[in-house]
């Protein structure tokens, strides 16, 4: 498996290999996977205070909002909303129509496609936070190319931690299981922990995945990825079997 990485907002590439490090040294131990690491096209600066949690600079992220300032979206995620289910949670931070996003979608998705042309061929994609939502966007994009154009698809199974819903790029609304008719339809693991404060971003991603191909493995910690050698070995495996027939599950540690 050859594994495309999408950091979270306020990363880097570099940044990404380190924190990915240990899961990914799980993975190539055995020669079951390779990656490749990229980044986001939009320059931005942590919020202060937060310097020293993201690791060193330069910062990027794959979305440019317009009409709001650059860490407000996180300024909503910090005051984190309750709801009934996923979906309202997720409603309720960014409600329809309140937040456009610029040409930076375009953009990065099609920086996206020339990696796959040009460093390709890759078989799955692995992200993590902010990540995941470019992820998702890119895996549906890839079934409209298909569609239209008769583009070749390349992404067959991901990874997503500490995950998010895509967007829907007409209309820049989340797209939720309640509300959309499209679906994720690769085989999926979802690393989530139970303690993060944004579990519900991660479970509306699950919900809105093809429900016999998605695998949802709680690391029982929080808006993190995991470190410690017995959970990497239970995820490891996850990934190993990820697509095999039977293969979607609920898995937990802790």
């Amino acid at each position: 498996m050859r594994f495309l990485c999408l950091p979270g907002a306020y990363s880097s590439s570099k940044n990404f290999e380190v924190q990915l490090a240990p899961f990914c040294k799980e993975l190539t131990s055995d020669n079951s996977a390779s990656f490749v690491f990229t980044q986001g096209t939009v320059p931005c600066t942590p919020p202060s205070g937060y310097e020293d949690y993201f690791g060193p600079g330069p910062y990027y992220k794959f979305f440019e909002y317009d009409g709001i300032q650059q860490n407000d979206v996180l300024e909503r995620v910090r005051d984190f909303p309750e709801g009934e289910n996923a979906e309202d949670v997720l409603r309720e931070l960014m409600p329809s129509g309140d937040v456009i996003i610029q040409k930076t979608i375009n953009r990065t998705l099609d920086s996206l496609y020339h990696i796959l042309d040009t460093e390709g061929p890759f078989d799955g994609i692995c992200a993590y936070s902010e990540g995941t939502v470019i992820a998702g966007m890119l895996i549906m994009d890839e079934v409209r190319r298909q569609q239209a154009e008769g583009r070749p698809r390349q992404i067959k199974r991901a990874v997503f931690f500490a995950g998010w819903p895509p967007l829907d790029v007409n209309s820049n609304d989340m797209m939720l299981s309640d509300t959309s008719n499209e679906v994720i339809d690769i085989p999926t693991l979802h690393c989530l922990g139970a303690g993060d404060p944004y579990l519900a971003g991660g479970i509306a991603l699950y919900n809105i995945c093809d429900p016999d191909e998605a695998i949802l493995f709680d690391h029982g910690k929080g808006h993190t990825i995991p470190r410690d050698a017995t959970t990497l070995r239970e995820l490891g495996n996850a990934v190993r079997s990820l697509g095999k027939a039977g293969s979607g599950s609920d898995t937990s540690d802790n």
